[in-house]
């Protein structure tokens, strides 16, 4: 199957000329074996001559961001400048599926690749050189495809130059300027600057194999549409400043089309998407291509397999292209690029154990490089384990299953040492490496009662750093089996030892009930309830939603790190928390087959600072700050007037209207005398009131405040005397009567007054009769 790797060799510092920017690329070295024919020299490396399989890789210096920077610095009367680059690797098989071909002596400039993931978004550290390539099919020039090359680029940058592909015919440039055939200068000036070019996409290969095709194409253009992968530009510029220059790279198509990080397709196409166990994948089916497999079964199969393969290295995602078979006389069944890129041709069938779909998608999982004595494990292990799974989605019996792994001990293979790649003949390490991966991962099942598998020595190798030699190999294998399967393995990788297929019997006691198989991992970051925070400031209060976690120092962080036993037995399991690759906080128990568990793992963060926190591969970046400086922003007091010896309620409203929590340590002053403080902590945007009461003794009017150190906001009380009467509130009545109403003057008030004095004389009277 088509692979092309993505860890590949560093073509070398860039050398920096003070006067005059940045040296030219160097020359490649020409590919050992194999060839690549087509009207266009941008190579597809990486492709295996013999058995049809290309892979590609991105160097394991490079960023998530694709950028690579230098430890050189020049000083020219004035700042220090440093220099970045992306997009500067090889683009060569990094050891482990066939050797690289190429067309002969390919330019650095179109065999190169880099790691800037489409349309990431970038770190907030300094700024971001933002590349966009653009493609459109040409209708009117069938076999050519049009690139738009854009940049913005941020005021820091002093130069930059950009490599086209060699064989490139350049229509327009906007704000560059050509240095040579391939390479073109910024103006420093222009932004956004732009380079317009177009390129021949058709390239074929000479191969055979069981993953190989009748015809040679790996890309092509039909006039109707394209299939291609995306330009090689190398990229360098410096900057002044200390924080990085980042990179961005995003691909897109002008018109109908898709694209992924790495394949392109141009034309008419519909996609389909489906997300499980943090991957995306993404299906797009071309108008002219005839599927087979529904595209809803061949991502379900990718989802399953995803669940299955607890060995690491899920790519977020996962761009798959279902190139139209019979269109184009296609050299491979299926292509595999970048991290997670591919392309497999929409007539292949999910229920075979030949499955392309799902051995293309075992090579994105396959994070690690190898030497030439492991190199057999990339094609072995993906055809062994794109049978085993389809196997177990029960998509095949196993009377297909085991004839496709027998196939590995025929006696054209009795010479074969998968060590030695010179004697590998009709497609050892496709055909007695799958045999060999599987007899290996019989035999530590065997020797663990199935509580280990081949699982745990591929997600191992997928932990290196550097290509993975045969001795690191059998440690990983003796650390998951035993020494005795180390033997065993050994001799069967690295002798011409005669290897046989094992009965179903033997894989009903081993593989029949699946031993656990335990995975991990953070929840998606967008799930506010997963990531929580405790502290003086808040109490379990939610603080996911989107990336960086932001924190005030010594809070806690609760995570809900995801357990999952994709196996068919019960199995202990332990997740760990990490902080910058260092253990912090683990926790144990035991979980069922096919279950799914949350379980809530901690940390304290006592500094500031920016880290990035971890659960077996997973991370999520978290923002450690000092907490912010709440503030009073209103003060009242009840009542505001009173006799002496009274009682005022003094009222501050104190905000925090931050994105982190905050703190104050408020005063509340008479006269600007302290007579009470208390220190408040805030949640991020919230508000509260403090109340203090106080007794005032002295007549006048005194001033009442609150500050929070910064500001202070005051009100006036007055204090009356204790034979005062206070102020009284504004009233308002009214009398409402049927009759009217009666005044202080008028016929009214001259009868009541008649009427009165009439009542006092009775009386009087009445007293004198006494």
């Amino acid at each position: 199957m088509f692979v092309v790797p993505r860890r590949v060799v560093a073509v070398g510092l860039v050398v920096l000329l003070l006067g005059g920017g940045i040296t030219p690329l160097p020359v490649a070295a020409t590919p050992d074996h194999g060839t690549v024919t087509g009207a266009s020299a941008e190579t597809v490396a990486g492709v295996d001559g013999e058995n049809g399989t290309c892979q590609a890789d991105m160097a394991s210096e490079q960023d998530s961001s694709g950028t690579v920077e230098t430890t050189a610095t020049v000083e020219s009367n004035g700042p220090v400048v440093r220099v970045g680059s992306a997009d500067t690797r090889h683009r060569q098989p990094r050891g482990q599926g066939g050797d690289t071909v190429g067309a002969a002596a390919a330019t650095a400039a179109n065999m190169e690749t880099g790691a800037a993931t489409s349309g990431a978004t970038q770190t907030d550290d300094g700024d971001v050189i933002r590349q966009t390539q653009t493609y459109a099919r040409v209708p009117e020039e069938p076999g050519e495809v049009a690139v738009t090359l854009t940049y913005e680029v941020p005021d820091r940058v002093v130069d930059l130059e950009t490599h086209v592909p060699a064989a490139a015919t350049v229509t327009e440039t906007e704000g560059f300027e050509r240095v040579n055939e391939s390479v073109y200068e910024w103006d420093e000036a222009t932004d956004p600057a732009t380079i317009s070019y177009r390129i021949n996409p058709n390239q074929t290969i000479e191969k055979s194999g069981p993953e190989g095709a009748e015809g040679r194409y790996l890309s092509v253009d039909t006039g109707d549409w394209a299939l291609l992968t995306r330009s090689l530009t190398p990229t360098r510029w410096r900057y002044t400043g200390q924080e990085p220059v980042r990179y961005n790279r995003t691909v897109r198509t002008a018109g109908p089309g898709a694209a992924g990080e790495e394949v392109v397709y141009l034309g008419e196409v519909a996609t389909f998407e489906e997300t499980a166990h943090n991957q995306t994948f993404t299906l797009a089916v071309p108008e002219r291509a005839t599927m087979t497999a529904s595209p809803i079964s061949v991502l379900d199969s990718m989802a399953n397999a995803s669940n299955a393969l607890r060995v690491g290295d899920r790519d977020e995602q996962v761009f798959v292209v279902a190139a139209p078979s019979g269109a184009v006389e296609w050299g491979v069944e299926g292509y595999q690029i970048g991290d997670a890129d591919m392309w497999v041709q929409s007539g292949q069938s999910l229920d075979t154990a030949n499955n392309v779909w799902l051995h293309e998608y075992v090579h994105s999982r396959q994070a690690y490089e190898t030497t030439r004595e492991t190199r057999w494990t990339v094609e072995g292990w993906a055809t062994y384990y794109a049978a085993v799974l389809t196997l177990e989605q029960d998509r095949i019996g196993f009377d297909e299953f085991r004839a496709q792994l027998a196939a590995g001990g025929r006696p054209v293979y009795s010479d074969v040492a998968l060590t030695d790649r010179s004697s590998w003949t009709n497609d050892a390490n496709y055909r007695k490496g799958a045999l060999v991966a599987g007899r290996t991962d019989v035999h530590i099942r065997s020797a663990t009662d199935r509580n280990q598998t081949l699982q745990t020595v591929f997600q191992s190798l997928n932990g290196y750093r550097d290509p993975v030699t045969q001795s690191q190999f059998l440690t990983e294998v003796e650390a998951a089996g035993g020494a005795s399967v180390r033997n065993t393995t050994a001799t069967e990788t690295e002798t011409t030892v005669a290897v046989t297929m094992w009965n179903e019997t033997t894989h009903r006691r081993l593989f029949g009930s699946i031993p656990a198989r335990i995975g991990y991992g953070l929840p998606p970051v967008d799930r506010t309830d997963a990531y929580r925070a405790d502290s003086v400031y808040r109490s379990n209060a939610s603080v996911g939603g989107s990336e960086p976690v932001r924190l005030a120092t010594n809070e806690t962080l609760a995570v809900d790190a995801v357990v999952e036993n994709a196996g068919g037995e019960t199995g202990a399991y332990n997740v760990t928390l990490a902080v910058n690759e260092t253990v912090v906080a683990a926790k144990q128990g035991q979980i069922e087959p096919g279950a799914r568990t949350e379980v809530e793992v901690t940390h304290t963060f006592a500094d500031p600072g920016r880290y990035v926190v971890s659960v077996d591969g997973d991370t999520v970046t978290v923002v450690v700050s000092e907490p912010a400086a709440a503030g009073v922003t209103d003060v009242t007091a009840s009542p505001r007037e009173l006799r002496q010896g009274g009682r005022v309620d003094v009222a501050a409203t104190v905000a925090n209207e931050n994105d982190i929590p905050g703190t104050a340590a408020i005063a509340f002053r008479r006269d600007d005398v302290v007579f009470a403080e208390q220190r408040l902590y805030l949640p991020p945007q919230a508000t509260t009131t403090v109340t203090r009461t106080i007794t005032l003794d002295e007549p006048g009017t005194v001033s009442l405040s609150a500050g929070d150190g910064r500001t202070t906001t005051a009100v006036d009380v007055i204090v009356l005397t204790e034979t005062a009467e206070p102020t009284p509130a504004p009233t308002s009545t009214e009398t409402t009567t049927d009759t009217g109403t009666t005044t202080a003057e008028g016929d009214g008030f001259t009868a009541f007054m008649a009427g009165l004095a009439v009542l006092l004389a009775a009386l009087i009277a009445r007293r004198r009769d006494r």
